[in-house]
């Protein structure tokens, strides 16, 4: 699927994602079970440029309250949810 600026992802998918008009930001599913996992690609190979920012909606994403910017092009991050403890393992 692609995902576009202000998308709220859903587990269990893959997503492609193109910044190369401008940054944008999606977000994190509220209340994910434990082991979810979905993926984001970076299509265009323009994150450097205009960075991707995963919002957490609540949880943490490894370990920190912080939101998740993409930034290294053509990369791929894998999310996984550990719990809440740390929240989203990215890889």
């Amino acid at each position: 699927s692609a995902a576009t600026s202000g998308n709220t992802l859903t587990e269990y998918r893959n997503y492609t994602t193109d910044t190369s008009s401008a940054a944008y930001s999606i977000t994190l599913p509220q209340s994910p079970v434990l082991g979810a996992q979905i993926r984001v690609m970076d299509a265009a190979g323009t994150w450097a440029t205009n960075n991707l920012t995963v919002q957490r909606n609540g949880e943490k994403i490894a370990g920190a309250a912080n939101d998740l910017v993409c930034n290294v092009n053509n990369a791929t991050v894998n999310l996984t949810y550990s719990g809440s403890t740390v929240g989203w393992l990215v890889k």
